[in-house]
């Protein structure tokens, strides 16, 4: 459902699923790591939902990313063009996108601002503020920022180390302490280059979720 979806149904469905694991697996602690989308998944599940650790691995700008690409402009125009003839439910030209997608999800992605538009480095500290700043009064414990430092998805333009700071302290921004960094320079999207990197990632969330199961966690 990548193409047709929604972070407001991943959210819905996201929580449909830890309502029932409370209720029906005695669950006491709930833990997401995200991946990719999943991060911008985790983020919006946070503003109106708390869980008890969220890992972002590879919380990357897919607008960023798309307009390095040809026609990123025409997809745009495109996409707006259907929007406002009421059509932004209908699919764009494959042309457009990797996979089949709406007018509506591509705009969610690829437009400034749009719906999953969370990691941009274009953003000023204050508009990444607006966008992350209810992470760090979500009740989440601990939110990891772990971002790639050789992720293909990051045009050459984007300072990774910076990013992941600037990403940090706008979860923190009301609310210090809850954001931690994790910049993995040796990794690519999705860990599979850099085997040190691969360990001090789930070294790292293995230390947390242990944390979590003794109550060590504040």
């Amino acid at each position: 459902g990548f193409g047709h979806g929604s972070l407001q149904r991943d959210s819905e469905e996201l929580h449909e699923l830890v309502v029932y694991l409370r209720a029906h697996r005695q669950a006491e602690t709930i833990a997401m790591v995200g991946h990719s989308t999943g991060c911008q998944n985790i983020v919006h599940y946070l503003r109106d939902h708390s869980i008890n650790l969220a890992v972002l691995q590879a919380p990357v700008s897919d607008r960023e990313h798309a307009a390095t690409e040809d026609g990123y402009e025409e997809h745009l125009k495109m996409a707006r063009s259907l929007q406002a003839e009421g059509k932004a439910q209908e699919m764009v030209p494959r042309s457009a996108f990797w996979a089949p997608i709406t007018a509506q999800r591509l705009l969610d992605l690829h437009e400034k601002g749009g719906s999953d538009d969370f990691f941009s480095s274009d953003f000023s500290d204050e508009e990444l503020a607006s966008r992350l700043g209810h992470v760090g009064t979500s009740g989440v414990k601990k939110c990891v920022v772990a971002f790639s430092g050789v992720d293909e998805y990051v045009p050459d333009f984007v300072n990774g180390q910076d990013l992941t700071n600037r990403l940090v302290v706008a979860m923190n921004s009301n609310k210090d302490g809850v954001a931690e960094s994790l910049y993995l320079s040796t990794g690519n999207h999705n860990l599979s280059t850099g085997i040190e990197d691969q360990d001090a990632f789930v070294a790292r969330v293995t230390a947390l979720m242990n944390d979590l199961a003794s109550g060590g966690l504040a």
